[in-house]
Formats: structure tokens, sequence, C-alpha cells
């Protein structure tokens, strides 16, 4: 069936999907010394599932820190691996992420060396790789603090919306990660693949904690490395590359 375009009805609504994404992004585009960027996203319908379950576990647990890939630490692993498994055991989980080497983008020929645009223009992309025909999706993202002329939520929405020729991003909306769950759960898998390309390359001595957490997740993606990418059926972890003009697919 043929999605249309506008007009949208009630008896629309057994053919549309309105799924949330969770969005977040871990280094800094001004952060010289760090060579990786990455942002990712979780898509899910039925959000209440993963955190109604984390929630009980923190509850059961005694865990009311954030949970952050940062802040992994002997005293806090056992805690987060357990979140790992609730991921895996929840259906209808959709991670999406994708790797910047920013050694390989000139950002004063794409971007005229603003970051601000270059981060809308990496989260359009995420966003378009990932909306299927018949989805409206709503952003929830982590909060950054941005410049009043900088209209990030505007923008993107705009931008979606007029590369799929519909409304196709009901709306963005940047909230304290420190409330919702699974922004956190980003946070943490955004981390952990990070971490592996920064493993690799020498570029961190390693944290036997967080190396326990990375081989965790390895095991459960029955994957070697992240490095090149890497993608099944849930789980897409994409290499970006400035000439590619259409986002990492979903």
């Amino acid at each position: 069936m043929k999605m249309r375009k506008a007009n949208y009805s009630l008896k629309d609504y057994t053919i549309l999907r309105t799924p949330f994404c969770f969005f977040d992004e871990t280094g800094n585009l001004n952060d010289k010394a760090n060579r990786y960027f990455a942002m990712g996203m979780l898509k899910c319908s039925q959000p209440y599932f993963l955190d109604y379950e984390i929630q009980k576990l923190r509850q059961r647990e005694k865990f009311y820190d954030e949970i952050k890939f940062n802040k992994i630490s002997k005293n806090n692993i056992k805690f987060l691996l357990k979140i790992l498994e609730l991921v895996f055991k929840t259906p209808g989980l959709k991670f999406s992420f994708f790797i910047i080497n920013k050694d390989d983008i000139d950002f004063q020929t794409e971007f005229k060396n603003d970051l601000w645009l270059a981060y809308e223009v990496f989260a359009e992309k995420l966003l378009i790789g990932n909306i299927s025909p018949r989805e409206i999706v709503t952003v929830l993202a982590d909060y950054v603090a941005t410049p009043p002329d900088v209209k990030f939520e505007v923008n993107v929405k705009h931008s979606v919306n007029n590369h799929f020729e519909r409304l196709a991003l009901a709306g963005v909306c940047r909230v304290d990660s420190k409330g919702v769950n699974l922004i956190q759960v980003i946070d943490l898998f955004l981390g952990t693949i990070s971490y592996c390309y920064k493993l690799e390359n020498k570029l961190v001595k390693g944290d036997k904690n967080k190396i326990k957490f990375l081989r965790e997740l390895k095991n459960k993606l029955k994957v070697e490395t992240f490095s090149g990418g890497f993608r099944n059926s849930n789980f897409n972890v994409f290499e970006y590359r400035i000439k590619q003009k259409n986002g990492p697919s979903s």
C-alpha cells in the first residue's frame, strides 16, 4: 500500500508507525585531541517495556546513579552488565550508530568551520537513514547548550521532513538525560563502541571494567570488532564518510 504524503486521517492509524528515537552523542567536535565523535539512536515503538525493567532493576539494586560509559568502574560493572542483559531481552529495539573520524573530514570545506551546522547535518543524516516509509518519529535528544542563534530542533525537523517530502519527524525535544533511562542506554552503547575504536588505535591504555563491558557487548552480537562497521537486524554501526550523500541505512 502506497503511503500518501499528506492529509492523514484517523483511518491511517493502522498503517502508520510512530516510534520514539532516543538520541545521544559522545565526543566533542571542538576537541582536536579526541579523534572520534560518535552519534547514535535507539528507535522503539514502546519505550515503556525497557524503561520499566530498568526502573525495577534500579529499585531492586538501589542504584540511582546515571548510567554512563565513562562512569564504568568495579563498583557498578555488575549492574551495567544486567542493563545489557535487559536490553537484549527486550524485543523491538533498533540501534543505529555512526562513528566519525574527525581526521577524515575537512570542516572548513564542508561546513565553513561551523561545528553547530556539522552537528545538525550529522543528526539529520542519522535520522534520514533510519526512518522507514510508514513512520513518523519523535526524537528525544540529550540536552546540549547551544548559542541562541542555533535552532537545532527546528532545523533538523524541517530538513528531515523536506528530505522525505512528508511528515516523517514529528518533532525534536532536548531533555536532561539524567532523567531518561533510554538516552542513558544509548550513552552506554555509544561509549562502548567508541572505546573499541580507541583501543584498537591505541588511543587509550584500557580500563579492565570498560574492556569487560565491551567484550560482553561483542559476545552478545557475535562480533570481533566494530571497526569497519557492523550490521544485523537490530544493530547498525556505520563509519561516516562525508562523501556519502545518503545517511546510514536502517
